[in-house]
């Protein structure tokens, strides 16, 4: 049986989320000009934003209209669900904070990059498992805290529209063996933040070929508890499509470090060791020169892959 029409004045409804609308989309408008969007999410979901942005500037717009025309809406709904608005100034209140306070946050306060207090909850694994390469040849690599390296095609750029538009593609199985073999050969490593995840992968699964080589790798001093003073991690965040699923990459490092502070960010330059910790066989960087960084206007690498072909 059909549920006769509820006719009210819904305007004030239609006004505010037409206004929280627009708030949300002028947030994002914030986070894209000020490039700290790229703090937040990969750049490959940055198409996403600019749809979203659009999305929201137009069923905002259409909410403002409809809410300060004057009429009286009609409300019906013949399914068995509950789908009215509050029914009192009070829960109206209670609700429509719940997106105004959060958007009006985002404009108040300043993004953080992650830092310690974030990795000391999140798995944190110094080396990996070798993984065979029908493993490997997927989009997002298994395998979290290990060793950082580079071949010496070094990019670093910190240019704004660079951050947002130019995350590296994913390798080929081609492509990541061609690195593979590079780094083998190679006595100087440094790091390639666009196949920062990859090259740790190689070091961790080829370790015993890359002891003695010289490593240059930089990041952000993290401690485990286990840690004697003379250890620290270099360590990154890696992410996929945002910080949410954000991992924890590095290596270990030794040396005169006991006075670094956490989160202080750091370039190492050292000879490849092998330790133990946990039970596992990871490397580590027996430092030789350290120097106090920066941190780079793109704080996170991204966790590539390999691209199945």
């Amino acid at each position: 049986m059909m549920r006769p029409n509820k006719v009210q004045d819904f305007s004030f409804h239609h006004l505010i989320r037409g206004i929280i609308l627009i708030g949300f989309m002028l947030l994002l408008f914030k986070l894209l000009l000020t490039n700290n969007i790229s703090l937040l999410i990969a750049p490959k979901m940055i198409r996403f934003i600019y749809f979203t942005l659009f999305i929201c500037l137009i069923l905002g717009v259409l909410l403002i209209i409809r809410g300060s025309s004057g009429k009286d809406h009609s409300y019906h709904c013949d399914c068995d669900g509950d789908h009215t608005y509050p029914s009192s100034f009070g829960k109206s209140v209670f609700l429509y904070l719940l997106f105004i306070i959060p958007i009006t946050t985002g404009f108040l306060f300043s993004n953080n990059v992650l830092g310690s207090s974030v990795a000391m909850n999140r798995t944190i694994k110094l080396g990996a498992t070798s993984q065979p390469s029908k493993q490997i040849k997927t989009l997002n690599n298994s395998s979290k805290l290990q060793s950082s390296s580079n071949t010496n095609k070094s990019n670093t750029s910190t240019n704004p529209q660079s951050v947002l538009d130019n995350q590296p593609e994913p390798l080929t199985q081609k492509e990541y063996d061609a690195l593979k073999n590079k780094i083998l050969k190679a006595n100087t490593i440094n790091i390639d933040d666009n196949q920062y995840v990859n090259i740790m992968n190689i070091i961790q699964d080829n370790l015993n070929a890359m002891i003695g080589k010289t490593v240059t790798t930089k990041g952000f001093v993290y401690r485990e508890k286990e840690f004697m003073q003379n250890q620290i991690i270099v360590a990154r965040f890696g992410i996929t499509c945002c910080v949410a699923d954000a991992s924890v990459y590095g290596m270990m490092a030794k040396g005169e470090v006991a006075a670094l502070p956490k989160d202080k960010w750091v370039q190492v330059t050292g000879k490849i060791e092998q330790t133990q910790f946990n039970g596992e066989t990871i490397p580590v960087i027996k430092i030789n020169q350290l120097s106090n960084i920066t941190a780079p206007q793109q704080p996170y690498v991204f966790d590539l892959g390999i691209k199945i072909e």
